[in-house]
């Protein structure tokens, strides 16, 4: 741990007990559960990868906030669009945490300015520039379907052209509208903390 992490664990260890492991249930039901690795009575250390790099959301960070009073998240990196949903997750928390008013410490391989720094308009369009190509303008085949299950840019359906072609709604081949609109809101998080 680096220096920050081990003043951070120390802290919480005065404040809270020895940290140890813990599993916080989540959901109604309780059987889907949260490791924490170093957690006391006040508080948790939790990684970035556990907290924004799952398949949590603001229900479970409600959750892991009427536990604790503390949370300190470790190894936060500097933000890509390719990190879209990580840093949709990040937001997510970060709002959850705000709202109910606990306290909250991070470490970052950035200065904390520069976690969104690459989350501007132009690192967005470069970025999806390299992972997807423009669909062509061809005109539209007469016949077009909808099929019951989803293609390279879309979920449960798809719309297909009569040659076999997806539609896509953002124009780039394998890009669906919710990671389009998951790349704008780590934008405007990054204008907002900016």
């Amino acid at each position: 741990a680096s220096t920050t992490a081990a003043a951070i664990r120390r802290s919480f260890e005065a404040r809270g007990g020895a940290l140890g492991r813990v599993r916080l249930p989540l959901g109604e039901s309780g059987r889907r559960g949260l490791d924490l690795p170093l957690a006391n009575r006040v508080g948790c250390v939790v990684s970035f990868a556990t907290l924004c790099g799952s398949a949590l959301g603001a229900a479970d960070y409600l959750e892991l906030a009427r536990r604790y009073e503390l949370l300190a998240v470790e190894g936060v990196p500097a933000l890509t669009p390719e990190d879209h949903n990580a840093a949709r997750r990040f937001i997510t928390l970060i709002d959850v945490w705000y709202d109910q008013r606990k306290e909250l410490h991070l470490s970052s391989a950035v200065p904390l300015p520069q976690l969104f720094s690459s989350m501007h308009e132009e690192g967005m369009r470069a970025s999806l520039g390299s992972l997807s190509t423009y669909a062509q303008a061809d005109p539209v085949p007469a016949a077009t379907s909808v099929r019951g299950f989803g293609g390279a840019s879309a979920g449960l359906t798809s719309t297909w052209m009569g040659d076999g072609t997806e539609w896509s709604a953002t124009g780039l081949m394998g890009v669906s509208m919710a990671a389009l609109n998951g790349l704008q809101d780590a934008a405007f998080a990054q204008r907002r903390a900016a």
